[in-house]
């Protein structure tokens, strides 16, 4: 399971040290230009969106935001990057759309974000279309479900995994579900740790 570490907490001692050698996830909207320079030395990247800071009371030009996003993964040359994750904001039609934009103008595939709302035969359709996805894992808000309920996570990560469709547990930090649950991937926002506890969680989770 790769651990991709998220937050700014600690990016300028990684940069000042020349330190690359963790996985990485951080958004197109705190990234910074030092960073994006560094971002392949990783040992992997992903890039969020930075869909979510729209849900935070943000004022953004949605179409600038888009071709800004599109141009940095262009120039960048990103691998791997989130949709734009705003069903709830604009509803499934539109996300759809953006995310076809930014796949025909990347010419890479996104790696889109499974909600439960969104319903199974949706997720299954997600498994269909695509060899990378990622499921709202947080805990908060809508995702709630996957630590009342996570049986139901396990069945959707499994299905997947009969698809051979890889799962980003997203904000997913869980450590008896990180064992049992067999994601390719999960992200830890380093914000949520004690300073002296963060090389601890690196290397435990480094070996699930």
């Amino acid at each position: 399971m790769k651990m991709f570490l998220a937050g700014s907490g600690l990016i300028k001692t990684w940069l000042n040290d020349d330190f690359y050698d963790f996985y990485r996830l951080q958004t197109f909207y705190h990234i910074t230009k030092n960073e994006a320079k560094v971002i392949n030395k990783y040992k992997g990247f992903l890039l969020d969106s930075g869909a979510f800071s729209m849900f935070s009371g943000v004022k953004v030009d949605l179409k600038k935001y888009i071709d800004d996003y599109i141009k940095f993964i262009n120039q960048y040359n990103v691998k791997h990057f989130f949709e734009l994750d705003l069903y709830e904001l604009i509803g499934i039609k539109e996300t759809e759309d953006i995310r076809s934009y930014i796949e025909k103008e990347t010419g890479k595939k996104t790696i889109p974000v499974f909600h439960i709302y969104l319903g199974t035969n949706y997720y299954k359709k997600l498994c269909k279309e695509y060899k990378y996805i990622a499921i709202g894992a947080s805990g908060q808000h809508d995702s709630r479900w996957t630590r009342t309920h996570p049986e139901k996570l396990k069945k959707l990560v499994l299905y997947a995994k009969s698809q051979k469709v890889l799962v980003h547990g997203l904000g997913y930090t869980n450590h008896k579900g990180l064992k049992e649950i067999p994601f390719y991937s999960v992200s830890l926002v380093l914000t949520l740790l004690p300073l002296g506890f963060r090389c601890f969680t690196i290397v435990s989770f480094s070996n699930l």
